[in-house]
């Protein structure tokens, strides 16, 4: 079900770019738009605003999905974990150090998810037959932010990485301690 949602999320993806490669790349700080360029943004503009729409509804999905693992990641395993090691009297300060720099994290994904959000309903809000070079800066910044989310998604993964490699340092550290292979 998860590969089916990605493979649904990696065709509406492509089909946006491909639409979006028909746009020639021209923003507000480039030169003025060619009529010919302005003709292409006008003719695909329903498909594409399908198309983002679409987007819209399977990256909200995802979002949450993700957002559920992320959290119970923290909420569910990493602190409860932390508090027991603590309340043993065990050196647990590289756990926790990685914990809290995965909330960090965590805040940040929500932060830069919501402006992306945000950024592709602005998108979807404009007219691209009256207004196709706004439409089409308005679509590349949602871009930007929807590659910034993606960042933020390969930070929480590395720290999640860390922690389980510091979990296994720490067992493998306190095995009499904790009484593993025992």
């Amino acid at each position: 079900m998860l590969n089916s949602r990605r493979l649904i999320t990696l065709g509406l993806f492509t089909a946006v770019l491909s639409s979006l490669i028909l746009l020639t790349h021209v923003s507000a700080d480039d030169s003025t738009m060619t009529d010919a360029q302005i003709v292409r943004i006008k003719a695909s503009c329903i498909n594409v605003k399908n198309s983002l729409g679409q987007l819209r509804v399977n990256d909200a999905l995802l979002r949450v999905n993700r957002g559920q693992v992320y959290e119970s990641m923290t909420s569910k395993l990493m602190t409860p974990f932390n508090s027991r090691v603590d309340s043993n009297n065990l050196n647990s300060k590289d756990l926790v150090s990685i914990t809290n720099n995965y909330n960090t994290a965590f805040a940040t994904f929500s932060t830069d998810y919501q402006a992306y959000a945000e950024q592709l309903s602005t998108a979807l809000d404009i007219n691209c037959q009256n207004e196709p070079v706004g439409f089409y800066d308005a679509v590349a910044n949602a871009r930007t932010k929807r590659s910034q989310v993606h960042a933020d998604v390969l930070v929480l993964h590395q720290y999640i990485d860390d922690y389980a490699t510091t979990f296994g340092t720490f067992v493998s550290d306190n095995q009499q301690t904790i009484g593993v292979g025992k």
